[in-house]
């Protein structure tokens, strides 16, 4: 009988012939290595499923090819082939510190309530405006867990392999799907956890593509539409549409409707939202 893997890391992809190799070859590092990784490619073009079969002789590696291009499905399917205690879900442009894995496993094993988690990011870049993200990104991940409705990037969860048995990522949504999928756990009594430590490195190439002040902006209005319950199952999310206009008037119209959220918590959770948005303020 093999023995059950601590982890298992869940790679969907669809064209990643150039990122997929690096991350594999961090995976090869890792100082701790009892996991699996099972890699669900959504039928690429590219030469994806050969730069991923070059490492099956370093890696316990497991490639299922499926012709529904659905990252949520993908995810969904690696899910059902996975065998370790804990199952993380990693986007394919990810890196990891050599150290990770270990120092996710003692998180794990320190704070046994917890089943399942994401992380804070690090963004692969030491420009100033980029490095201004990554503490926006990441005091907008500590606002949500704050106000218990966690978010949690696609690109990094991990949860009990039991709760995936129970609970899959909503195919139907076009994004958030990965936060509806944590909070869906957490409203089934499952424990969530951010960790500031450890963190991985977040790729920016979307951010590169369609501008840094616009990728920041979208996410905080699509972020307070998910706090407040919105279904993202249809392509109208609310922003894409409307132009620049639309954009120049975000900061006001985001600003008021987080100030009303902050109306609705706790005088425990304002301050320490308060707090978070000081050290906002100050970037």
């Amino acid at each position: 009988m093999l023995k059950t893997p601590f982890f298992s890391i869940i790679i969907p992809t669809l064209n990643e012939e150039k990122y997929l190799p690096r991350l594999l070859k961090d995976l090869v590092k890792q100082s701790f290595q009892d996991f699996e990784v099972i890699h669900v490619d959504g039928n690429s073009e590219d030469e994806t499923l050969a730069v991923g079969q070059e490492f099956t002789k370093k890696l316990k590696l497991k490639t299922r090819v499926v012709k529904k291009r659905n990252v949520a499905y993908q995810r969904n399917t690696g899910a059902k082939l996975a065998r370790g205690e804990w199952l993380i879900f990693m986007d394919a442009d990810n890196q990891l510190l050599k150290d990770f894995l270990a120092t996710i496993k003692k998180q794990l094993l320190k704070n046994p309530e917890i089943s399942v988690f994401s992380c804070w990011v690090s963004l692969e870049s030491n420009e100033v405006l980029k490095k201004t993200a990554e503490k926006v990104i990441n005091y907008a991940l500590e606002l949500n867990f704050l106000f218990g409705r966690p978010l949690a990037f696609g690109a990094l969860i991990g949860c009990q392999r039991s709760l995936a048995k129970t609970t899959q990522f909503d195919e139907t949504q076009k994004v958030y799907e990965d936060s509806k999928f944590v909070n869906e756990l957490v409203n089934k009594g499952a424990v969530f956890q951010l960790f500031k430590n450890p963190t991985y490195t977040y790729s920016t190439r979307r951010m590169d593509k369609e501008g840094m002040i616009k990728m920041l902006r979208m996410g905080i209005v699509t972020t307070l539409h998910f706090m407040r319950g919105k279904d993202f199952s249809k392509n109208d999310f609310g922003y894409s549409m409307e132009g620049g206009k639309y954009y120049d008037q975000l900061p006001k119209t985001s600003l008021q409707n987080l100030k009303n959220l902050l109306k609705t918590v706790s005088e425990n959770q304002r301050l320490r939202a308060k707090k978070i948005l000081n050290q906002l303020k100050k970037l």
